[in-house]
């Protein structure tokens, strides 16, 4: 079976739910499996506050460690950081900052969306 690819949306605020936790379970699960899905993880709006560098990730940190062998792909949007006033010195390493427009294509390229 051919590579399907699967964009997770962290769009929720990290604050009080599970949604940050269940897309990144989410995100590992999708390529766990038999099939060599691909997953791409994307924070916007109110997400974006999971890829300060200040977040406690003790609870989602196999995870990140997962993504590292699994080359998964993290990005956040940019134009989202610039309206809740996040500077690029404020987020972790491991992500990398796209714009808007390029967000759009990923919901585009990708096989299978879905939001947290």
């Amino acid at each position: 079976m051919a590579d399907r690819k699967v964009l997770i949306n962290l769009c929720r605020t990290p604050f009080g739910t599970v949604f940050y936790t269940e897309g990144l379970r989410a995100a590992v699960g999708a390529c766990a499996g038999m099939d060599d899905n691909i997953a791409t993880v994307l924070f916007q709006s109110d997400g974006v506050y999971y890829c300060l560098k200040n977040v406690d990730r003790t609870d989602s940190l196999i995870y990140f460690e997962s993504f590292k062998e699994m080359e998964t792909e993290l990005y956040v949007v940019k134009e989202d950081l610039d309206e809740r006033g996040i500077s690029e010195d404020e987020l972790a390493l491991d992500i990398f900052i796209i714009p808007r427009e390029r967000a759009f294509e990923l919901f585009q390229q990708n096989d299978f969306n879905l939001d947290f």
